[in-house]
């Protein structure tokens, strides 16, 4: 798990860069494809941890912080995505599954393009337009009302001689760059978001943006539909702009069909697409199927094909996580696959090396699975040679040379060093001092290391005795810089509420989402301190294997002194 945060972490800041450039020196770097797939990668990173998604990761909003909102509001129900599927034998798996569960022959299915856009809310009140909030984080969004009224297509009110309206109204849909047009930008869904969140919309941005209505809820208990195709086509007596693309099917066939036509298609379409979504159609059957606290079971997003290119491996090296978990990675010979440059290539852990027969200098297919992820996906044996070495497993860390030794089921290959191994206790302190924990921003992720190696810190109770003269000691740290950054840490001290607090401790397995459990359950950390596994199991969500993690880990003396000396009057974090 501490790859993928670091990773998550590494393509935030390199899209956060790209957008600097674009926005503020107007001197873009990477093609529309390249910053795509970029965003795509932390999309499916981020729904493997969705307790690491955060309001300003861009999958959510250039720069999203719900803070930094003009204002925000609260979604009258969540904002929530769906699973990706890139196989047909994915979609019959989908709809067998749908079949066997309802004990029926055949499900209608409303099928859609896939918009790659911005996703908003609007609300409609005794039929006149009354806010319009973006998807934010899921749950509350930014309110961006003063410019969705200026995009051509949405109605300020509805109006309509033929049915009533109702008295509450809310759509939701996608808000997109639209193609063809004079201007030429580098990333067609990143600048529909930039433009509709500008303080204000000049000529050219509203003749930019385009805006298609995928779903509704009409809250007036005076209207009532039976299926989701019928509300679209409902909704636009009201002028509410539907996508002429949606047709319903029962056979996989014909959705096959429909996916194949869509993606055929997508070059000329006045919208940015990569894939169809794929919803049942009958509301009654939708709200058996609920949702997860990520997605909605009842539809899937049906992504278009992956790119595959050959290369081969130059080298295997090793990172160590927060958990101390070691995990090796395949260096590349570079190779290009639709716009993205490819050096690098996760391989899991060592059963894959064994299951996959990987040695160094094999020549293996290289697949970006959704055009996300780099995955090697096939070793080509008949181009194995003398050349090829044999990938050893480590008997001691690459980074602290401790003892390694495989977890219970082994899966993973762990370094037995714990703190005192650095790779560990970096990662420990950048998972500490991260916004959804302790949020320390002054401290980045090269000072971090910095003041780990001058051995400046060498634990987190470290960081609160920190002074300015320890920071000028580092290159490139003024005393300006270093007097803000004390602050920082000062400000962080207070008011630390429980669920941030146990999240910052790093205990494995447990992320935003466990931490909030544990809050509400013990009300005050000493209580989680001295709970036992049988206790820690009573909490709806909590498993065996992480209530045993964290039980382990407040045995461990190490980490007892460490929490409790952050909640004492020496250091004097204000828990709440």
């Amino acid at each position: 798990m501490g790859k993928i945060k670091r990773r998550i972490s590494g393509i935030r800041k390199l899209i956060n860069y790209w957008n600097y450039l674009y926005y503020v020196k107007n001197k873009p770097i990477v093609s529309d494809y390249e910053y795509d797939q970029a965003i795509k990668e932390l999309i499916l990173l981020e729904n493997c941890r969705p307790d690491l998604i955060t309001p300003e990761s861009p999958t959510q909003r250039i720069n999203v912080n719900i803070k930094n909102f003009r204002n925000s509001i609260n979604h009258i129900s969540p904002m929530l995505s769906f699973n990706s599927i890139y196989k047909y034998n994915d979609l019959i798996s989908f709809d067998n599954k749908i079949r066997n569960m309802f004990k029926i022959n055949r499900v209608i299915y409303c099928c859609e393009p896939k918009i790659d856009g911005v996703a908003v809310s609007i609300l409609y009140k005794n039929g006149k337009l009354k806010y319009a909030v973006t998807r934010g984080n899921g749950y509350i969004g930014e309110n961006v009302t003063n410019n969705i009224i200026n995009i051509s297509g949405i109605p300020l009110s509805i109006e309509n001689n033929i049915t009533k309206i109702p008295s509450l109204l809310e759509i939701r849909g996608e808000v997109f760059l639209i193609r063809n047009s004079k201007s030429n930008f580098l990333n067609e869904r990143n600048n529909a978001a930039g433009t509709l969140r500008k303080s204000n919309l000049n000529v050219s941005d509203k003749k930019l943006l385009g805006f298609y209505c995928y779903s509704a809820d009409i809250i007036s208990k005076e209207f009532f539909f039976d299926y989701h195709y019928n509300l679209l086509q409902h909704l636009k007596l009201y002028k509410i702009p539907i996508s002429k693309y949606i047709s319903c099917f029962t056979d996989t066939k014909d959705i096959i069909e429909f996916y194949n036509d869509m993606y055929k298609k997508k070059s000329l379409l006045n919208f940015s697409t990569d894939g169809i979504v794929v919803k049942i159609n009958s509301f009654a059957m939708q709200k058996k199927l609920g949702i997860t606290n990520k997605i909605h079971k009842w539809a899937i997003a049906y992504k278009f094909p992956s790119y595959e290119k050959i290369t081969t491996i130059k080298n295997v090296v090793y990172q160590v996580g927060r958990t101390g978990v070691i995990t090796p990675v395949a260096k590349l010979n570079a190779i290009n696959i639709a716009g993205a440059t490819i050096t690098s290539a996760s391989l899991h852990n060592f059963n894959e090396i064994e299951r996959l027969d990987i040695m160094i200098n094999d020549t293996v297919i290289v697949s970006r699975i959704g055009d996300v992820i780099p995955k090697i996906t096939k070793v080509l044996l008949y181009k194995r040679n003398k050349n090829t070495i044999r990938i050893k497993i480590p008997n001691k860390c690459p980074v602290c040379n401790s003892a390694t030794k495989y977890n219970f089921n082994k899966t993973k290959l762990i370094c037995t060093g714990k703190l005192s191994c650095s790779a560990q206790f970096t990662e420990l302190v950048k998972h500490f001092v991260s916004k959804d924990a302790i949020n320390i921003p002054g401290l980045g992720n090269k000072l971090i290391s910095k003041l780990i190696s001058n051995n400046i810190i060498s634990n987190l109770i470290d960081i609160f005795y920190l002074q300015e003269v320890d920071l000028i000691k580092i290159n490139g740290i003024n005393y300006k810089l270093a007097k803000k950054i004390i602050y920082e840490i000062k400000q962080s001290k207070k008011n630390i509420n429980l669920p941030n607090f146990i999240y910052s401790l790093g205990i494995n397995g447990v992320g935003i989402v466990t931490s909030i459990l544990l809050s509400k359950f013990y009300k005050n950390i000493n209580s989680l301190i001295i709970s036992d596994i049988k206790i820690l199991m009573k909490i709806k969500g909590v498993g065996l294997k992480t209530a045993r993690n964290i039980y382990d880990f407040f045995q461990d003396k190490t980490n007892l002194v460490i929490v409790k000396t952050l909640i004492s009057k020496k250091v004097g974090l204000k828990i709440f």
